[in-house]
């Protein structure tokens, strides 16, 4: 008997799935560096230097972290779906983050880049106080989309901010097509995501 075929997913679906992939936080977090550094620095290698450096720290371990982790079989993806296998990676983003900026603030970085790195260190405390103690799940994909909105409001003006809603809408859309998280979840994030950002402008 020829095997039976597989019916496509839904065009919704697939949408979903490529803004959930290519709009994740992890590269959501690099352009921000990116933004802030390229803003922020007294030069163009200054930039180039510390956005690398933060970089590496607020996105590339943590991210590498979580991809060492679903090799082990510890979590089903790289969005570790299930609230209650995020844990560990919140706090390696919180160790390394708050590694990252210490090491900025101690030689000199930008002023910008060491306020947003204190920022995301916070922000990455308060998602683990609401995942790992009161056992809910906020949106870090819809949380980290505002943030991004708001640092290309800060940076890039009205055509910044214009350019990146949309973005986060879909990014936020996504999570709830994929059916990842629920309304309260994605807005909680973006709640979060909001302070974020008015607590960057105020700081910065």
């Amino acid at each position: 008997m020829p095997p039976t075929a597989t019916a496509p997913a839904p065009a919704g679906n697939r949408l979903a799935r490529a803004a959930t992939g290519l709009l994740a936080p992890a590269q959501a977090v690099a352009y921000i560096v990116a933004v802030t550094a390229a803003h922020s620095a007294g030069s163009a290698p200054q930039a180039v230097l510390w956005g690398l450096q933060a970089a590496l720290f607020g996105a590339v371990v943590p991210a590498g972290f979580i991809a060492a982790g679903v090799r082990r079989g510890w979590w089903e993806d790289r969005h570790v779906r299930d609230g209650r296998k995020r844990r560990w990676p919140l706090l390696v983003c919180l160790a390394s983050t708050a590694a990252g900026t210490a090491v900025g603030a101690a030689l000199g970085g930008p002023r910008d880049l060491v306020v947003l790195g204190a920022v995301m260190c916070a922000v990455a405390l308060v998602l683990w106080v609401f995942t790992d103690p009161l056992r809910t799940k906020p949106s870090v994909h819809t949380l980290i989309a505002v943030i991004a909105s708001g640092v290309s409001a800060v940076y890039l003006g009205a055509a910044g901010a214009a350019a990146a809603l949309p973005l986060t809408a879909l990014v936020a859309w996504s999570r709830l097509r994929l059916r990842h998280h629920t309304p309260p979840q994605v807005l909680g994030g973006a709640l979060i995501g909001a302070a974020a950002s008015l607590l960057f402008t105020l700081l910065r």
